[in-house]
């Protein structure tokens, strides 16, 4: 990731700091920190992302933002703990996904299947997914508070049948 960044343009003079994001410090304050495309959920345990969640507010100033964005867990989506979907279909390709689910430990075990011309891919992801009223939970740990929860980056309004979120948490 940090090779492709520095082939971007001003991408080398961008500092990076490689290590665990909930535990890795790097220098200074911010009014804002980001943990989009769901990577909250790559952490392997509840513990990890409380202390995700930590850090993150002992990286923020005063007034400082903490960024979340995520899917919604939807239990209903599996039969006896399994699940298949279809993700897209095209006239040349077909990804799939097959997903497991641990509902005791909130761990879902995914693989990305994509088929075409170029044969069969997969794409294997492991997540320990949380509610959105668990992550608000781990804001208060850390001292931050909800501020704003919407569906999208587009700021439409969060609801029951909302299946992704984009929370701020205020430090």
């Amino acid at each position: 990731m940090v090779e492709q960044l520095r082939g971007k343009p001003g991408g080398a003079e961008l500092p990076v700091a490689v290590g665990n994001f909930a535990d890795t410090r790097v220098p200074g304050e911010f009014a804002l920190v980001v943990l989009a495309a769901n990577t909250v959920y790559a952490l392997p345990s509840q513990d990890a992302q409380v202390e995700a969640f930590r850090n993150a507010a002992a990286h923020l100033r005063d007034g400082g933002r903490f960024v979340v964005e995520a899917w919604v867990p939807d239990v209903g989506d599996f039969r006896a703990g399994r699940a298949l979907r279809i993700i897209s279909i095209d006239d040349r390709r077909v990804v799939l996904e097959a997903a497991e689910l641990d509902p005791v430990e909130q761990h879902m075990r995914t693989t990305k299947l994509f088929c075409g011309p170029d044969g069969l891919q997969a794409f294997p992801a492991n997540h320990r997914y949380a509610w959105p009223a668990e992550l608000d939970l781990m804001a208060r740990l850390a001292g931050l508070r909800r501020e704003d929860r919407w569906e999208d980056w587009r700021r439409r309004p969060y609801t029951a049948t909302s299946r992704n979120h984009v929370t701020v948490y205020r430090a």
